[in-house]
């Protein structure tokens, strides 16, 4: 049998692994631009405002985000009510690993955001309506903006006008950054600023989730547009020392048919070289699956939970 392309089979993996469309995997927001004009584009074209300058973060008056930004839980403590899907990616473990070629790096978020610094942290939060925001990580505490870029005053912060105002695109900077459309940015705020509630519909599934040294998180709930076997989702990926893989999966209320089903292929699974860890715990099912990245990928699709 041939075998797959990498490039084609991390994407495939990719379509199991996520299970669903969001503004981190597919990219919502995306800048365009050469941060490398030399300085005479920049001085001919500055009048145009089409030439980014580089600000530092304290260049920018008002408050500054100041949170916790180290897992999915912290992401969500920040985000409104409502979140039907969320994905957090420590950017700084990527590199060298298949999942590199999906999410990137720091040094591509840096291209891809034309901030002109490295994104070490990303997060991303969908409402299911096509409206959402992310939360960037940039430990140089500073970032290209457009210039004469307007900001607009809020409860004590300034947002900027990250795009001269092209797009509905706007950032609060802090660590981390938030970076969306105004009306999903001041909500943000509002959480932060104790005047609106954030997320904690999660908080069960991940209570029994090992939150550090994750590669990604993610997790989603049963909608009308979603299918997966249980109310609500967590995944995660770790890399070890060893160069092996552990993903977690926990459920809240799982299905009967899929739990019969992991447990069938738990039966046999050393014979492919997996290891499972399957617990129960009240309406809690936790499925932890280790081995190399290829095996791991290809035990994902026999069990195919996401549908």
């Amino acid at each position: 049998m041939k075998r797959k392309d990498p490039a084609t089979k991390n994407q495939k993996y990719l379509a199991i692994f996520l299970a669903v469309t969001m503004l981190l995997s597919a990219g919502m927001i995306y800048f365009t631009g050469d941060l490398d004009r030399d300085k005479e584009n920049d001085v001919s074209s500055s009048e145009t405002g089409d030439v980014p300058i580089m600000v530092s973060f304290f260049q920018i008056q008002g408050k500054h985000v100041q949170h916790d930004f180290n897992s999915i839980a912290d992401g969500l403590k920040m985000s409104p009510e409502g979140v039907t899907n969320a994905i957090y990616v420590d950017l700084q473990k990527t590199e060298g690993t298949p999942l590199e070629a999906v999410f990137g790096n720091k040094q591509t978020m840096n291209v891809s955001f034309s901030y002109g610094a490295d994104v070490t942290k990303r997060y991303g939060a969908s409402y299911g309506n096509e409206s959402g925001f992310e939360l960037h990580m940039i430990p140089e505490q500073r970032f290209n903006m457009p210039l004469n870029a307007q900001a607009m005053p809020y409860d004590g912060y300034n947002i900027l006008d990250r795009t001269n105002g092209t797009y509905n695109i706007w950032n609060v900077v802090g660590s981390p950054s938030i970076i969306g459309p105004i009306q999903a940015v001041t909500r943000v705020i509002n959480v932060l600023e104790g005047n609106e509630t954030s997320d904690t519909e999660y908080d069960n599934i991940l209570s029994q989730a090992d939150l550090k040294g994750c590669i990604y998180q993610q997790v989603n709930k049963k909608t009308n547009s979603s299918e997966i076997p249980a109310e609500q989702y967590y995944r995660d990926l770790k890399k070890l020392d060893d160069g092996s893989y552990v993903q977690t999966s926990i459920f809240l209320n799982l299905e009967s048919e899929v739990n019969e089903k992991i447990k069938a292929y738990q039966a046999n699974s050393s014979e492919r070289g997996v290891s499972y860890n399957l617990t129960t715990m009240g309406d809690i099912t936790k499925l932890v699956i280790s081995s190399d990245f290829e095996s791991v990928y290809n035990e994902s699709s026999l069990l195919n939970i996401n549908k």
